[in-house]
């Protein structure tokens, strides 16, 4: 069944290829008149297409009706009779089906670049711009890969990312976006950078105040990576979609939460570690390099803002595990040793809130070790989703096909500074992130 519809839609793509050279050769000939021959030759073609609609059709509805009884997406095939690519799937297709048909359709978006660029025909799909598909860049041997296909490596890169999945994300239709947020620095006279409340007789009214107001503006940036897929690899759709999807989502998710980490703002977000609001907790006296010790917990979150404490989360290098598992404080006149960390299934938490532990992280004794963060507070904005491309005449020699992705987005911590608290003193701002200074 899917070799009749392959043919079908080849003829259909060859008849209007043939079609669009007839049209070209007249307009490239001084717009002239088709002659009596071309003139009856595009008839024909427009007759042949009609009759074609119906067929593929038909074809259309048969595959359609065995896929919705089979109940399972067969790969490694062209599934040629959908629009967009891959399989059309039936109503309330289970996950594991959708992930499928999606592998399944960018690995036949592969197979298709190559059969184009190798002579071994056209698919109507890499061309019918009309439908939303990819056009064709011939003197780069590229085609714009289907946006339909690339949600799911955004879907990934949310759904396993430890940072992405905690943010406070925003999907924008321009290029950048402004805010317009609480410039607070002081709340031991005034809340909100002005607001002051004031107890008042009957019929007096209070004095007027307000709030300070910042402007926080966001403009896309753009992280790419470029990966390439061996004819061996092209030859299978499932396993080509599959590391594809893998391998990008992961390498896209690195370079945004490293961002989130420690970018510096040029042309990257800015990560919690410049941000404005950002507190650090000292070092006890005479604590040594390379270690963590209880008051270094309990000090930082002495810091976080009472508003973040239910959101927060502890993010560490792997490395500091060793010094967390062994803080302990003395209890009772006994000197019971009880312990800071909570350890529970392999999972760890400090102050009842988790620990996570990533590669962004300094190492160990180093600023940005171990931070306690609101990550709700960081805003980061994004526009579409993955944008992707594939090219076959970068490695032909080589026997592989080029695919790059670029991802557009921006970020920052919203809040524009830490806060004196309304009674503690200007020497013990609060804020939503707070990070244990280098040790030395």
């Amino acid at each position: 069944m899917a070799a009749r519809i392959h043919v079908l839609r080849q003829q259909e793509a060859d008849l209007k290829v043939e079609a669009k050279a007839l049209l070209d050769k007249a307009s490239q000939e001084g717009n002239r008149k088709l002659t009596a021959d071309e003139a009856a030759r595009c008839d024909a073609i427009e007759a042949e297409l009609n009759a074609l609609k119906p067929e593929i059709a038909r074809e259309v509805r048969f595959q359609d009706a065995e896929r919705a009884a089979g109940g399972r997406i067969e790969m490694g095939v062209d599934h040629a009779s959908e629009r967009p690519w891959g399989p059309k799937l039936p109503e309330r297709a289970s996950a594991e089906i959708q992930t499928q048909a999606r592998q399944a359709a960018l690995g036949e978006f592969a197979i298709a670049v190559k059969n184009v660029a190798t002579g071994r025909g056209a698919d109507p799909r890499l061309f019918a711009v009309a439908t939303g598909m990819g056009t064709a860049i011939p003197s780069d041997g590229a085609f714009a890969i289907p946006t339909e296909l690339a949600p799911g490596i955004e879907t990934y890169m949310f759904e396993g990312g430890e940072l992405l999945s905690r943010v406070d994300s925003r999907t924008i239709t321009g290029n950048n976006m402004a805010y317009v947020v609480i410039n607070e620095t002081d709340k031991s006279s005034t809340r909100a950078g002005g607001v002051l409340h004031y107890w008042v007789d009957e019929g007096t009214a209070p004095t007027a105040s307000k709030p300070t107001l910042a402007r926080v503006e966001f403009k896309l940036r753009k992280v790419g990576c470029l990966g390439y897929a061996t004819d061996e690899l092209i030859a299978d759709a499932a396993a080509l979609g599959g590391e594809l999807e893998k391998h990008f989502s992961y390498e896209l998710t690195f370079g945004v939460e490293d961002a989130i980490t420690e970018g510096n703002g040029v042309n990257k977000p800015l990560g919690y570690l410049g941000a404005p609001c950002l507190v650090t907790v000292s070092a006890q006296g005479g604590q040594t390099a390379a270690t963590i010790v209880g008051p270094n917990i309990t000090n930082m979150w002495a810091r976080l803002s009472a508003r973040s404490a239910a959101n927060a989360v502890w993010l560490a290098n792997r490395d500091t595990i060793p010094q967390l598992a062994i803080l302990t404080t003395a209890v009772g006149t006994g000197g019971f040793a009880y312990p800071y960390a909570s350890v529970s299934n392999g999972a760890i938490s400090l102050w009842g809130r988790p620990v996570v532990f990533t590669e962004y992280n300094a190492t160990l004794g180093t600023i940005g070790d171990l931070v306690l963060i609101d990550l709700s507070q960081y805003r980061l904005i994004r526009k579409g989703g993955v944008e992707q491309a594939s090219s076959i005449h970068v490695l032909f020699s080589s026997g592989e096909q080029t695919f790059r992705a670029f991802y557009r987005c921006d970020g920052a911590m919203m809040p524009r500074s830490a806060v004196t608290p309304f009674k503690g003193g200007s020497t013990k701002t609060l804020s939503p992130c707070v990070v244990l200074a280098t040790r030395s």
